[in-house]
């Protein structure tokens, strides 16, 4: 008799089912169109007639037109490797068009684009982060300081994250709209990894290709209504060359591609073309909602959207209301989240700290928020006595030395991290969460660094640190010359 041993990923996989009740993605309503028996109808590319996805041929370039027209792109394609994925594609094409690339970015960049721009050869600046140490999430910089830092660096393309992981978004027309007056030509890239459902309604933040910008990808799995893995990438054709970024998707695309996920993004933008802002508005209602009930539970606030907005400061922002920002008021994020998986089955999308983001995805029901804040209220009775932790200051201290390229492919070595203080990194660190680059090959290691990662390191493995030494006891930098 076979024991769950014998296939542990399909096994555990059948297992979970309907069992869990999640708030995190993906974001898929019961009634989008789905594909029906994965197995029996697997094809591949043999399938001629069918057309093909890496040359944008066929029933995929019918798909593709249409679900340009649906979020307001002149092209669109699809992709089977998340953002993660596209981003790449993304910067290969721009190298590819435009030779040399100046790009300036925001902090809070993917670890996609980091890597993606050292292969590439691609030189970032960074515009100095602003993070909310007391909320523990990064907010976006105002459009005056990339405004004047688009003055300053003169780039040709100008790289914004948008939203935050936790929903908060510039008012890109603006932006776009200011910055488009300094250079025309400027090329404006967004990373909407969490934005694939604001063209479908009315309360959610101005969407990327509506604001005017040139090149955006989208994790359509997130809240998008996509199969785990789905993106999109779209774009208008006065900047952006088709045959270069054709080239790129050609180029890093699987000649192999999964039909199931590309058909799931079809069937992902027509349900959201035609019932997104209805779902999404009743799922912006159970929000408010599981709020309401959650801040009734003593030493835990859910965050109301104004709230946040105030809280990130100056600028024109909006917000995305189906994200539930929860602050445990000094008990830590990490044990409440490991309780309500363990104990009831309950996945939130992640935590920190003191923090538990969860989404109201466009599936979740009254039920599973009552159980929900039912768990919730028990545990907070368990954690009341427990030691409160500190969460460390993130460090906003940037001092580049030489393009990541180029320390990727200097002499290195492995330093005790007591001694790297003004030494060129030649690795990237990036403690999650909050997920954000808190230094990059090229950079010089400053003491606020060596501080962090200190503190880092006494709370018990509530951070992951994505560094070389997981014990965070060396670090890898350039080789300095006698």
């Amino acid at each position: 008799m076979k024991s769950y041993n014998d296939t542990p990923l399909l096994s555990a996989f059948n297992r979970v089912g309907n069992s869990v009740i999640q708030w995190c993605t993906p974001s898929i309503h019961m009634e989008v169109p789905r594909v029906s028996d994965i197995y029996g109808n697997d094809v591949s590319v043999s399938y001629h007639s069918l057309g093909n996805p890496c040359t944008n041929t066929g029933i995929f370039l019918a798909a593709h037109q249409l679900a340009a027209q649906a979020y307001g792109a002149d092209y669109t394609l699809f992709s089977v490797n998340g953002s993660t994925g596209s981003n790449f594609i993304v910067l290969r094409a721009l190298k590819r068009q435009l030779g040399k690339i100046k790009l300036l970015a925001q902090r809070n960049v993917h670890k996609s684009i980091v890597t993606a721009a050292e292969d590439y050869g691609i030189d970032i600046t960074y515009i100095p982060l602003r993070y909310h140490n007391d909320l523990q999430i990064f907010i976006p910089n105002t459009i005056d300081e990339i405004v004047a830092q688009v003055k300053q660096y003169k780039p040709n393309v100008l790289l914004i994250t948008n939203p935050t992981y936790e929903g908060i978004s510039l008012y890109l027309p603006e932006l776009i709209e200011k910055v488009k007056k300094i250079n025309k030509n400027l090329i404006v890239f967004v990373d909407e990894a969490w934005g694939a459902h604001f063209a479908f309604s009315k309360k959610m933040p101005v969407c990327a290709m509506q604001a005017g910008v040139d090149i955006c990808v989208q994790s359509t799995h997130k809240q998008g209504s996509g199969l785990q893995q789905t993106s999109m990438i779209h774009w208008k054709k006065k900047l952006i060359d088709y045959d270069s970024v054709l080239d790129s998707y050609t180029a890093l695309t699987t000649t192999s591609p999964s039909y199931h996920l590309l058909a799931s993004l079809d069937g992902a933008r027509h349900f959201m073309q035609y019932r997104g802002e209805g779902v999404i508005d009743a799922a912006i209602e159970r929000a408010a909602y599981m709020r309401k009930q959650i801040n009734l539970i003593p030493e835990i606030h859910a965050y109301e959207p104004r709230e946040l907005i105030r809280a990130a400061g100056a600028g024109r922002l909006q917000i995305d209301a189906t994200k539930i920002l929860l602050h445990l008021q000094g008990h830590s994020g990490m044990e409440l989240s490991q309780n309500l998986e363990q104990k009831y089955a309950i996945i939130v999308e992640k935590y920190e700290s003191e923090n538990i983001l969860l989404i109201m995805k466009l599936q979740n029901y009254r039920e599973e928020i009552d159980n929900t804040v039912d768990a919730i209220r028990k545990e907070m009775r368990l954690l009341s006595n427990e030691k409160k932790i500190k969460f460390p200051e993130f460090p906003s201290v940037i001092e580049k030395k030489m393009p990541a390229y180029r320390a990727a492919k200097s002499a290195m070595q492995s330093i005790k991290i007591n001694s790297a203080i003004g030494r060129v990194m030649a690795e990237n660190i990036i403690p999650y969460p909050p997920g954000i680059p808190l230094i990059v090959k090229g950079e010089i290691f400053q003491a606020e660094h060596l501080q962090y990662l200190k503190a880092l390191k006494k709370t018990g493995g509530l951070i992951t640190v994505m560094m070389n030494d997981k014990t965070i006891n060396t670090i890898i930098a350039v080789k300095q010359t006698a």
